[in-house]
């Protein structure tokens, strides 16, 4: 009997390896590869997220501890994948915050939606929806901050707040989020005829994500990027959900919501780490082996993780 996990993994593995074989035969190159990630990081994402935020509702229940799990552990995983990054690895601060970031940011869409509710019951919806409400919004905002500051520093003291705050403002996905916020306070909504359009580009980012993702797999060679992979992939699928797991018991967490947090934890790394790595030109072979890595081993853990919960 094939694994659910797998069932749901399984396209998402397929438009990977579509796109590699198409580099590797030649038919898709690298000036293709280069077209199609710039509409996918500098337009497609950027319309997500202002969609997102603008149709973001606020939770109509206190979600604290949930939040408090889910988010503190979040943090501790990215600051230890970060720091061992940095002094085991040998990897530039940058690099290091990218890693530090697969190492703890969920695929929430493409892999978190359709796995959960399915594991545990459409009652999981509504804890996984508060999470996801505000997992990309907050986690980019404050990985680019941390990035721009980093990449600032050498200018000096004096210089650190006009670098940092003209990076954000170079940056497409901040800014989209902010012109989010702003347009939300309005109260003016979104038309029909918006929403439509912008749910067509949202569709469009995992499937061409996905594309460059393989293909940048074939032209990428990986030496130097297996510690990387192996250190995102603990992390991220091991370390991260017994992390909510401890922190969600301690604080005495429904049963349920604990959970969900859990198994979103157990979500291997999403496309973020491709398109920071690639938004700052810092080892995109790094980021393409580690989703790789982290996806294909996830089979097992996730499997693990299911096990576990539902006995």
């Amino acid at each position: 009997m094939i694994s659910p996990v797998f069932e749901v993994m399984a396209p998402v593995l397929g438009l990977g390896l579509i796109g590699f074989i198409a580099t590797r035969t030649g038919f898709f190159l690298a000036t293709h590869r280069e077209g199609l990630a710039k509409y996918v990081f500098d337009f497609a994402v950027p319309m997500l997220l202002f969609s997102a935020v603008v149709q973001l509702e606020p939770p109509k229940e206190s979600a604290i501890t949930l939040f408090s799990t889910y988010y503190l552990s979040l943090t501790i995983v990215f600051i230890s994948g970060m720091a061992l990054a940095w002094l085991l690895l040998n990897r530039s601060p940058v690099e290091s915050m990218v890693i530090g970031l697969g190492a703890c940011f969920s695929n929430t869409v493409l892999l978190g939606l359709p796995i959960i509710p399915r594991a545990l019951g459409d009652e999981a919806l509504y804890p996984l929806f508060l999470l996801i409400s505000v997992h990309g919004i907050s986690v980019f905002t404050v990985v680019t901050i941390a990035i721009e500051v980093a990449r600032g520093r050498k200018s000096g003291i004096g210089k650190l707040p006009r670098m940092v705050l003209s990076g954000l403002l170079a940056n497409p996905l901040v800014m989209s989020i902010g012109i989010g916020f702003l347009w939300k306070t309005t109260g003016i909504g979104l038309h029909l005829v918006a929403i439509d359009l912008l749910d067509l580009v949202s569709a469009s980012v995992t499937p061409a994500a996905l594309f460059v993702l393989g293909s940048s797999l074939a032209s990428y060679r990986i030496t130097g990027s297996v510690g990387p992979a192996v250190l995102v992939t603990i992390l991220k699928n091991m370390v991260h959900p017994i992390l909510v797991y401890i922190l969600g018991s301690w604080l005495q967490l429904e049963s349920l919501w604990l959970a969900v947090a859990v198994m979103l934890a157990a979500i291997p790394t999403g496309m973020s780490m491709y398109l920071f790595a690639s938004r700052y030109d810092v080892s995109p072979p790094t980021a393409a082996t580690s989703i790789f890595a982290s996806t294909l081993s996830s089979i097992a853990t996730l499997s693990v993780v299911i096990a576990l919960l539902q006995d």
